[in-house]
């Protein structure tokens, strides 16, 4: 249930760090990387987030967007 009381956006906030300092700080973690956590429980990553293809197209648009901002000498 969702209230409109400061407290409320308190909570959630507090839930989304829950993931972060779960895998920051869990000791059977220690040592690993590359896994996605959802809930603190470790998921697949979708087909797409897995892609090598859309991966390297979305490198190339970032280098792109960066290169038009900043000009050539940011990258």
């Amino acid at each position: 249930m969702m209230s409109g009381d400061a407290s409320s956006g308190q909570n959630r906030g507090q839930q989304g760090a829950a993931v972060s300092v779960y895998c920051a700080a869990a000791p059977e973690l220690e040592g690993l990387g590359g896994m996605y956590f959802n809930n603190c429980f470790r998921c697949q990553p979708s087909q797409e987030a897995q892609s090598e293809a859309a991966a390297a197209s979305l490198w190339e648009l970032s280098e792109r967007l960066v290169r038009e901002r900043a000009g050539a000498r940011a990258l």
